[in-house]
């Protein structure tokens, strides 16, 4: 399976998602070696996934090469637990032999940096993420969220690739610019690929509190980590750093009845607008069973404790019917 990075509908030349064209080089070796190919992710927003594809080139990609896409979540979830945080994981990458993730060399307002650690994030379904952004509202917690969940599934991770043909700076992962860095970074460790990737781009590593347990978790100190000599001490000029905003910094050092009164302000989940026709189809296409329907209900009924809130009831509703709902933190922390 190839995991690529598909943040959400975006062309391109946006250099938010992975180029279609590193993508094709990719398949394109990988069935020259025999290999059964399928490319699956889980978009952060509620954008249809199908749109997802089309406007990425991913569409036209998987027709060129007759592979599967995989909307992560779908085909059920895996439930895992490491150092006291529950995750909720695609199935899917369990049920395949290996997996290639290929991500994205950007800034990224929250976490500074985002590559191939961070792109493993999208192994959890729909706008679940924002649970963990909830419960870990500043980066240092968050950064504990990232580094479990890379010791959890790493063992299935064969190979990383970053795209860096055109990368972004500034505000990442969406709202940055684009920039001609004009590289592609490629390594069988994912955390030696981030700590070389993020110096060159001017990060001191020590400073990315995910990127150093990793490399722990991987057995390896920066020393080990071989790279062509005359990339060594090479460093971008002039990158467009965007530091880790007031927010985030003010809950980093909260009391925690500040943080529990983020969390309790901080919701985003499906809901229903006016127009329900109760046809079930949302009820049916429920991966873990959390919507039901009886009668006298005005619309499905959602058992919030069960929605795992990949969003597949939005997606399924042929009359846009469903939406995910935010409060305003939410709105005002996930703009």
């Amino acid at each position: 399976m190839i995991k690529p990075n598909l943040l959400g509908a975006f062309s391109p030349g946006k250099a938010v998602t992975t180029h279609p064209v590193i993508l094709d080089a990719v398949i394109t070796i990988l069935k020259e070696l025999g290999k059964e190919v399928v490319m699956g992710d889980s978009p952060g927003g509620t954008a249809p996934v199908k749109q997802v594809w089309q406007v990425t080139g991913l569409l036209d990609l998987a027709a060129k090469h007759n592979i599967k896409l995989i909307k992560f979540g779908e085909n059920g979830v895996v439930y895992k637990q490491g150092d006291g945080i529950d995750y909720h994981l695609t199935k899917d990458y369990w049920d395949v032999d290996a997996v290639i993730n290929v991500c994205k060399y950007k800034t990224h307002s929250l976490m500074s940096f985002t590559g191939a650690i961070k792109n493993l994030y999208g192994l959890i379904p729909g706008v679940k993420k924002s649970d963990y952004h909830k419960e870990h509202p500043d980066h240092i917690s968050f950064s504990k969220v990232i580094s479990e969940l890379y010791k959890l599934v790493n063992r299935k991770l064969t190979f990383s690739i970053m795209d860096g043909i055109i990368g972004m700076e500034g505000e990442g992962p969406s709202a940055g610019i684009p920039r001609n860095f004009g590289v592609v970074f490629a390594s069988e460790s994912a955390s030696a690929l981030d700590y070389v990737a993020s110096s060159m781009m001017g990060f001191k590593p020590k400073d990315l509190e995910y990127i150093l347990p990793c490399l722990e978790h991987d057995n390896l100190n920066p020393t080990d980590i071989e790279i062509s000599k005359e990339w060594q001490d090479f460093v971008f000029t002039d990158v467009k750093i965007i530091k880790v905003g007031v927010i985030v910094k003010i809950l980093a050092n909260s009391p925690e009845f500040m943080k529990n009164a983020f969390r309790k302000f901080f919701q985003v989940y499906p809901d229903f607008n006016d127009g329900c026709k109760k046809c079930r189809i949302c009820v049916d296409s429920c991966p873990v069973q959390a919507m039901k329907l009886e009668s006298g209900d005005e619309h499905p009924v959602i058992d919030y404790d069960k929605c795992i809130k990949c969003m597949c009831c939005h997606e399924m509703c042929p009359y846009s019917v469903i939406y995910a709902k935010k409060s305003w933190l939410a709105k005002l922390v996930l703009r």
